[in-house]
């Protein structure tokens, strides 16, 4: 099925850059700029785009949130003279959504990388005590857009970011060496990171987040969910009294000795509820975003690696 929808995305993409014209000539001696939403993908589509193939930007700043960021004038002005938008999709740029919808119908290319991988369900690896599906009424129906979260996912969206890239204008040849050099990079990284967490025994493989973000990692590393303190893929949705306190009875029965919280977002209710069972650390994770440039997360490769190494290190303690 979803093979079905790579072929319709890319053919519509195709006609969005024809319709285009030929007026954007004049870019020939200087790279294209590509806009991708978030600092994950833009690290992706530059390491595609190798060797200055292409400009690449981003919109939401390191450590901003994807799901809550709401696009400036000026950044709907740079995706509005981009050669190509990458997004996620999949619901992740809920806040963003209308200005690149916008953009798109004004003739410039988007990518929703999202729709060229093989995705979770929304709320497939939530379970509550009773080992039922615990996730919203809102979230059935919805694939979780933590893509990002499998390496070998990410490596499977490359060839349709390439030939995004290429109907744009980049060369093919280059794009599809830069390709096979990432391809192997990412399969090390999955290797390095199974590596880590090989570690840790599988019955300490339990995860309590903030928001249900680490289903990927979970599913790929034989990791299980136990809930989170907002049961849902979207930060922006609420939190539950009834649902936070069958959670605090989860850790309880459990023993489980984390809860992750996130760099982008308030932690005080993930703090209250680690009061409210006592003897439970709140570790913060990079969840949505890299780090600043610089940092030893600036990079997607570098904050997959800290970021298990994050989570097997408070898991072990």
């Amino acid at each position: 099925m979803w093979i079905s929808r790579v072929a319709a995305a890319l053919g519509a993409l195709a006609l969005v850059v024809s319709s285009c014209g030929s007026d954007d000539t004049a870019t020939t001696d200087s790279a294209p700029t590509v806009v991708a939403t978030t600092t994950i993908w833009a690290d992706v589509v530059s390491n595609v785009a190798c060797n200055g193939l292409a400009d690449v930007q981003t919109i939401v700043p390191p450590g901003g949130d994807p799901h809550s960021f709401e696009p400036s004038l000026k950044d709907r002005e740079t995706m509005g003279n981009a050669t190509l938008i990458v997004a996620n999709g999949l619901g992740l740029e809920e806040s963003m959504t209308d200005v690149i919808d916008a953009v798109e119908s004004d003739g410039v290319p988007v990518l929703r990388v999202g729709e060229f991988v093989d995705t979770i369900p929304a709320g497939d690896q939530h379970t509550d005590d009773t080992g039922t599906d615990s996730s919203t009424e809102d979230d059935h129906g919805a694939d979780d857009p933590h893509i990002w979260f499998d390496p070998t996912r990410v490596s499977s969206g490359l060839p349709a970011i390439a030939d995004a890239l290429a109907i744009a204008g980049l060369d093919r040849t280059a794009l599809d060496a830069c390709v096979s050099d990432f391809t192997d990079r990412l399969a090390s990284l999955d290797v390095d990171v199974s590596s880590t967490v090989a570690s840790l025994p599988v019955d300490e493989r339990l995860l309590v987040t903030n928001h249900d973000s680490l289903s990927y990692f979970a599913d790929r590393y034989d990791f299980e969910i136990l809930g989170s303190v907002i049961p849902s893929p979207s930060s922006l949705s609420a939190t539950n009294p009834a649902e936070l306190e069958a959670l605090a009875t989860i850790i309880d029965d459990t023993g489980v000795p984390v809860i992750f919280a996130e760099t982008q977002h308030s932690s005080t209710d993930t703090q209250a509820l680690a009061a409210r069972v006592g003897n439970v650390a709140v570790v913060t994770l990079q969840t949505d975003t890299l780090g600043p440039t610089g940092s030893d997360t600036a990079t997607y490769i570098d904050w997959l690696t800290a970021t298990a190494r994050t989570i097997v290190t408070a898991l072990a303690t």
